[in-house]
């Protein structure tokens, strides 16, 4: 391990191995799995790891993947190749409803597995996350079905406990209206609604059906 600073190697045969030991973010996503009734599912997962061990990943034979491309790629490759593995093992011992119901625990249940096995190799699991879990084929559809109905059904009921707590509002005030008839005129002078007087005027005498002037109408 060479500390920051210069170095200078005397002789021939030498190799300087440069990793990128900073965090590195990769969205493992677009790996349909198959649940154990059946169902298909489309999974994306992002995670987040840097090389916490550069000898112990060195050691490992990981050195052998860095010939024309950088640390962090190869660390991303085999992060990926962990998660799928993890993710598969999980949803594919779990029937539909278990995975959909459970899917916000998935990274945190796989997430132990994932970073002992690359501790293995000198990298660290910083955080996983699921990002995107689709439901794949017919059975989309179905689902899209089913909660429709049940969206449609919540709206008929409300619509009709609505009707009913205002027909009973309607039925106790005609109920107090024919025990206390007093109550409809307090309503009115409560409502401060005054009687409204219209007048019509006319430039000239109007004249009826009769023929005789009509008087000026007042209401």
């Amino acid at each position: 391990m060479l500390p920051t600073g210069r170095h200078r190697f005397l002789g021939f045969g030498h190799q300087v191995v440069n990793l990128d030991t900073r965090p590195t973010t990769a969205v493992v996503g677009g790996q349909e799995i198959t649940t154990l009734d059946g169902a298909s599912l489309k999974i994306s997962l992002v995670v987040n790891h840097q090389i916490e061990d550069p000898a112990l990943f060195y050691r490992s034979g990981q050195e052998l993947g860095l010939r024309g491309v950088g640390s962090s790629f190869v660390v991303s490759v085999r992060v990926h190749q962990l998660v799928q593995i993890g993710t598969r093992d999980w949803v594919m011992t779990r029937a539909f409803n278990d995975v959909f119901d459970q899917r916000a625990s998935l990274a945190k249940d796989i997430q132990p597995l994932i970073t002992s096995a690359a501790a293995d190799f000198g990298v660290k699991i910083i955080a996983l996350d699921l990002l995107d879990l689709v439901v794949v084929g017919g059975l989309r559809t179905a689902i899209a079905d089913s909660l429709k109905a049940r969206i449609e059904g919540e709206a008929a009921l409300t619509r009709a406990r609505n009707e009913a707590a205002t027909m009973r509002s309607l039925l106790n005030t005609a109920r107090l209206v024919r025990q206390h008839p007093g109550l409809l005129e307090l309503r009115i002078l409560s409502s401060g609604q005054k009687p409204r007087v219209t007048f019509v005027v006319g430039s000239g005498d109007r004249v009826d059906k009769s023929g005789a002037a009509a008087e000026p109408v007042e209401e």
